[in-house]
């Protein structure tokens, strides 16, 4: 089965209005992958206190809201908490 190719174009734009507005006052970077896929970073004081499986949880309960079987595009999901960044 070949691996599907998407659009990067066209939904990125999407993703990342998805998590802007989710996140309005935090890093949001969104870059392109292999065959047009979705890479995201997010860095926000929401995540600080919590699990990897909690701040994932949160990135992708957003996603699926948004754009539904479209973010089966977004492929890594980079997330931090800004007490991560601190020495």
């Amino acid at each position: 089965m070949a691996a599907r190719v998407y659009e990067f174009e066209a939904i990125a734009p999407r993703v990342r209005d998805a998590l802007r507005r989710a996140f309005p006052e935090d890093t949001v970077d969104v870059s392109e992958g292999y065959l047009g896929r979705v890479h995201v970073l997010v860095v926000s004081g929401r995540f600080n206190g919590l699990t990897e499986m909690q701040r994932q949880n949160m990135i992708w309960e957003v996603l699926r809201a948004e754009l539904g079987d479209e973010a089966e595009a977004v492929t890594l999901a980079a997330v931090y908490g800004t007490d991560d960044l601190r020495p």
